[in-house]
């Protein structure tokens, strides 16, 4: 089932040690008006979630499209 009503524009996926730069990403999309799914952005809504399900209904099925950032540590 497509879903065309999506909480996101874009959720960014990304490994722990390149959070400094995805958070300069997520904040630059977030100023020129994107709607990002950032944790950071996020960190009251994942409190007491399984966050396995919860990011996989996120990518899934959320956000419009995903931006991994593949690096090293991902």
């Amino acid at each position: 089932m497509e879903n065309n009503i999506y909480n996101y524009d874009v959720a960014l996926s990304f490994a722990g040690e390149d959070r400094e730069y995805v958070e300069a990403v997520a904040i630059l999309l977030k100023d020129y008006g994107i709607k990002v799914f950032y944790d950071k952005f996020e960190e009251t809504n994942l409190w007491g979630k399984n966050l396995f399900e919860y990011l996989n209904e996120v990518y899934k099925n959320k956000a419009k499209y995903t931006v991994m950032f593949i690096s090293r540590h991902y």
